[in-house]
């Protein structure tokens, strides 16, 4: 009975913790290099982070996007759970993240560069099989045996309930992720969908943007405001997909951050992280790509002639992101 961890804490356990915060000498969380992003949006480790939105406004391509940057800058390892997308659109996208060119447009010359990429890809990334439904438990238990800096697990209600009480199995859920990230020092990350209700409630007659959505609340998270209590910090990513001209810029809210003191602080309501998006391969934030300098010089040299995509890349179904002039997806 020795060995049993006392439950009970006194403030002097806190001791060094404290002297840090005294001293000035408490650790921050990771930036991307993006002075905008880094003052609202850090990676911390042991973290429990939310995301919100509704369907089709990029959930899963800005926490992609931020995936390689923390992968190129900090050499981060990241477990992927993503069960409304295919394993190869999901590695798409990273390779067009990664290089900063389109792997279906610039590409087609290069076999060398195209394998060099997934090489140095495969360093950073590992998917869960999505041919099969799992429990939450059982997406820990892969994560726990296959250690990384973050997992993703895209979206919450794809996880299998195991119980007539989804309410009390949501907060089991939500506490059993943040007992895996604080065992595993693993910062794990949940993309959530939406209430039905969210999807009507637009901008009023009187506002510029006059009828299309708004920004959803951490409330509109479904399965409702229990969410925004467990998690550390709390994201919305919006995007008003049907503007002529914004349709292609991505609104980062943040809603929460639960200790500022190691960095990051919530959006004001009208200022979001604006994100641009620049041939479906680049962001950039106020103008600013964090990436920039982290390319290698690998693609097709002379691309004149890639113009029109091949018949198979036609073929193939197409993004459901409103396109571009002249410009698709094969996803």
């Amino acid at each position: 009975m020795n060995d049993i961890i006392n439950p009970m804490l006194t403030p002097s356990d806190a001791l060094l913790e404290l002297d840090q915060i005294r001293l000035d000498k408490i650790e921050k969380g990771y930036g991307i290099g993006n002075e905008k992003w880094d003052s609202h949006i850090l990676f911390k480790r042991k973290q429990f982070n939310m995301i919100n939105g509704h369907d089709n406004v990029g959930k899963t391509d800005v926490i992609l996007w931020y995936f390689v940057c923390l992968a190129k800058k900090h050499n981060m390892k990241f477990n992927i759970y993503s069960s409304e997308n295919t394993h190869r659109s999901q590695v798409f996208k990273l390779f067009n993240f990664w290089t900063g060119k389109r792997l279906d447009k610039d590409f087609t010359k290069d076999t060398k560069g195209f394998h060099s990429t997934l090489n140095e890809m495969t360093d950073c990334f590992n998917f869960i099989r999505s041919d099969k439904r799992y429990n939450s438990n059982q997406i820990l238990d892969i994560a726990d045996k296959h250690p990384a800096d973050g997992l993703l697990i895209d979206p919450f209600n794809s996880l299998m309930t195991e119980s007539t009480n989804k309410h009390q199995e949501d907060y089991d859920t939500c506490a059993n992720i943040r007992i895996f990230c604080d065992n595993t020092n693993t910062t794990t990350f949940v993309n959530a969908h939406l209430v039905t209700q969210a999807a009507r409630n637009v901008y009023p007659k009187d506002s510029e943007h006059e009828g299309h959505l708004k920004p959803p609340e951490k409330a509109d998270t479904e399965g409702g405001q229990k969410f925004a209590n467990r998690a550390d910090d709390f994201l919305t990513v919006h995007r008003m997909t049907q503007h002529p001209q914004l349709w292609s810029t991505a609104e980062v809210h943040v809603r929460k951050i639960k200790e500022t003191i190691t960095g990051g602080s919530c959006t004001l309501r009208d200022s979001p992280i604006l994100m641009k998006w620049n041939n479906h391969c680049r962001y950039t934030i106020n103008g600013k790509n964090p990436l920039d300098n982290s390319y290698s010089d690998v693609g097709d040299k002379d691309i004149s002639n890639l113009a029109e995509l091949s018949p198979s890349h036609k073929a193939m179904q197409k993004m459901s992101y409103q396109e571009e002039e002249e410009d698709d997806l094969p996803f």
